[in-house]
């Protein structure tokens, strides 16, 4: 109704598409047939991963996995469809599950010590590997 109304007021089709966001070509439509207005028909898909969604939810619960690992491991269990679906999906879910949560540790100076396990491998001039050496950092 709008498009007609602003017709009569004698604006043109740019001032019109300008003021409703609509493009001129739909303006110019509704202006030459103004009882022919036929609805958009959508049909509802599914979609090619619907069928995994389970197992994608499992995956992220068990870790915090990437979507091409996701990927990956759908390939051989029959996906067919494209990474952008699974992309999409997943980051979808991550939006949604919860996150575990770290609580920072500290204790008054001297009271705690804490020490990290490192494993080296030492090679010689050569680049063959001589031995591997432990470490507390």
């Amino acid at each position: 109704m709008d498009i007609f109304v602003l017709k009569k007021k004698g604006l043109s089709t740019n001032a019109i598409s300008r003021k409703t966001g609509l493009n001129w070509r739909t303006i110019n439509r509704y202006i030459r047939n103004p009882g022919d207005r036929k609805p958009y028909t959508t049909r509802n898909r599914t979609s090619q991963l619907e069928p995994y969604y389970p197992a994608i939810k499992n995956w992220l619960e068990e870790d915090c996995y990437t979507a091409t690992w996701i990927y990956d491991r759908l390939k051989p269990l029959g996906y067919r469809g494209g990474y952008d679906q699974v992309r999409r999906y997943v980051r979808g879910l991550k939006d949604t599950l919860s996150r575990k949560a770290y609580v920072r540790f500290e204790t008054e100076p001297g009271r705690q010590g804490q020490v990290d396990f490192g494993e080296f491998q030492v090679c010689d001039e050569l680049g063959r590997t001589v031995d591997t050496v432990y470490l507390l950092l």
